[in-house]
């Protein structure tokens, strides 16, 4: 856990009895779960940042019944095995954490969020399966995040924000970047029902200070059969603020059937 750094005052954490802590004595305790809470009150710009504990419950009730698996599987066919010292960038509820940590074996693998609630339950699948402090989860901003200057070999970010000066600041010279984004056809028909004018999905541009080496696109067709599925994807989205009761208790109610679309883009750092 070398790699975490005080939010406060950017000394080294150390681990102690009760969580970890810096020489300046600030101390950031271990949640029951297992979680860190590194979020300072004053990165806070609400009384609970993030997505919302139901969408994040619905995404784990989704992703859990394999939807995604196809992008588990390509997500971690691309990492470098040489990987050490990993982060994931905005890991919600785990899914894909945890699919980076079992890839790389004996790696260090960080799960950050500014979504307590994801977090919480992240940490609490990984007690239950041992995974020990080989996966650390925290409470933390990805605008400033809580590590060491290029402490990181590997960064993935699958559908979540961050700054370019903060990818650059943590990642170690020829380190390497992962983004994972929407591609132009995914869940397009579902769009088609919900928008007057459905706009494309726009292209991740290359993020400063790092070379683009490879970029793949994965597609696959997704059929949804259970109407309490189809509810999770729609409350896992931001579709669920943008249609009518209506349209929502149709399409819960009819058979589901759309595509997944998406680009991995691998950069090295420069």
């Amino acid at each position: 856990m070398n790699a975490l750094s005080c939010p406060l005052c950017r000394l080294p954490l150390m681990l102690n009895s009760q969580g970890v802590g810096c020489g300046n004595r600030h101390q950031f305790d271990r949640a029951k779960e297992g979680y860190l809470n590194l979020l300072p009150v004053q990165q806070k710009h609400s009384r609970e940042p993030g997505d919302a504990k139901a969408q994040l419950q619905a995404r784990r009730q989704f992703l859990q019944a394999g939807f995604f698996l196809p992008l588990r599987q390509r997500l971690q066919q691309v990492l470098p095995a040489s990987a050490q010292q990993v982060l994931d960038i905005g890991c919600g509820e785990g899914y894909f954490t945890q699919g980076i940590a079992e890839a790389l074996g004996s790696a260090q693998v960080y799960g950050m969020d500014i979504a307590k609630a994801g977090v919480r339950l992240a940490a609490k699948t990984a007690k239950s399966e041992a995974m020990g402090t080989r996966l650390i989860y925290a409470v933390a901003s990805s605008f400033d995040l809580p590590l060491a200057d290029e402490s990181m070999d590997l960064v993935t970010r699958i559908y979540a924000p961050s700054k370019d000066a903060e990818l650059y600041r943590v990642i170690k010279s020829g380190g390497m970047l992962v983004i994972v984004s929407p591609g132009e056809q995914h869940l397009l028909g579902l769009r088609q029902r919900i928008y007057r004018e459905v706009r494309p999905h726009q292209l991740t541009p290359v993020p400063e200070g790092f070379r683009l080496i490879e970029q793949q696109s994965l597609l696959a067709d997704l059929t949804i059969a259970q109407p309490e599925l189809r509810a999770a994807l729609l409350d896992m989205t931001p579709f669920a603020w943008r249609m009518s009761a209506e349209l929502k208790a149709s399409l819960i109610n009819e058979l589901f059937v759309d595509r997944m679309d998406f680009t991995l883009s691998l950069y090295n750092k420069m």
